[in-house]
This record gives structure tokens, C-alpha cells and sequence, in this order.
């Protein structure tokens, strides 16, 4: 309503972005509480690049140093088995395809870097394979064959009738531990 009043909001977006320090290790990964790199979460950090992105194109400025450090992060990501115990293939498939999304619209990632995880994508749940497929569309002169078939693995797991569209997945419960 028009009596809500917000204090604040304006500058509150970019009040939690200069505050992204310190929740960040020193290896580049975003963490929940302590800045160490043994409490880093690969899924918060590759979340994290994501959001860093939509603020941007909403006006606001990302601290440079931090999204530097933090694409290093998820490059070595992308290219290392530096995942917890508790991560499944698949987890660790999704959350890859999530820095993948984050990356691409910087141009750090290219044709090599999907044609890598391609093969993973049946292993990703909808929500990896949905940031696959935006990293897929967003790399110029990528394989459209790649969008293709994660677009049809989407939907294969889509029911629809009487104009509505739902998904239908079955996760085990260590997925809550990425949210």
C-alpha cells in the first residue's frame, strides 16, 4: 500500500553489496558465516556471481575486487574436483552449470567450457540444466545442438494440460544442503 514506507531501501541494495568482503575466503568462494576457504560453499558462491549479475543490471555496482576474486574461484571451480563430501555427481554437475551462467555474460567461458559439460547435463537436476541452457544461449557462436537438448531434457520432465506447465523431479535430500 502506499503507507508502506521503506527506510532505507534505495541505498540498501548496495549497502549488502559492499559488504560482500566479508563473507568471502581467500580463495575467491563466498561462505554463510566464517571467511575461510575450508567454509566455502561452491553453490553460494556460483548463486552469489548470479545475483552479483542481476544487480548490475539493475544499476547498482558489485565491489570489483570481490566479483574478480570470486570468477577465479569459480573458474578453478569449473576446472577442479574441489567439491564437499556430501556433494553427489549431480550436485556437483548443477552447481557447475550455475557458475557456468554466472561466468558467461563476463565472456570467461566459451564453446570448450560447455562442450566439457555437456555430457553432465543428464545428471544436473531442472535447475542445473536450466543454468546450463543460459549459458548456452549467452556464449556467441556456442553449439545451439547444447540449448537443444537441455531445453528438450527440461522439458521431458514437464507434465502440461489445461494450459498450465509443472515439473516434476525427485531429489534426494542431500539437494537441501546446496538450497
Amino acid at each position: 500500500p502506499q503507507s508502506l514506507k521503506w527506510k532505507d531501501s534505495k541505498t540498501l541494495p548496495q549497502d549488502i553489496l559492499d559488504q560482500a568482503a566479508n563473507y568471502q575466503a581467500p580463495n575467491g568462494g563466498m561462505v554463510y558465516y566464517i571467511p575461510q576457504d575450508q567454509y566455502v560453499s561452491p553453490y553460494l558462491s556460483a548463486y552469489t556471481a548470479i545475483a552479483f549479475n542481476w544487480l548490475r543490471d539493475l544499476g547498482h555496482t558489485p565491489p570489483q575486487a570481490v566479483e574478480d576474486k570470486l570468477h577465479d574461484y569459480l573458474l578453478t571451480l569449473l576446472r577442479q574436483d574441489v567439491y564437499p563430501d556430501f556433494y553427489t555427481r549431480g550436485m556437483a554437475s548443477s552447481v557447475r552449470a550455475v557458475a557456468l551462467a554466472a561466468l558467461a555474460p563476463h565472456g570467461k567461458i566459451d564453446q570448450s567450457d560447455l562442450d566439457r559439460y555437456q555430457p553432465h547435463v543428464e545428471r544436473m537436476d531442472l535447475f542445473g540444466r536450466a543454468h546450463y541452457l543460459m549459458a548456452a544461449t549467452e556464449i556467441a557462436g556456442a553449439d545451439s545442438g547444447y540449448a537443444a537438448d537441455a531445453r528438450k531434457q527440461i522439458m521431458a520432465q514437464s507434465v502440461q494440460s489445461g494450459g498450465k506447465i509443472g515439473f516434476n523431479e525427485e531429489l534426494d535430500d542431500s539437494y537441501t544442503r546446496i538450497l
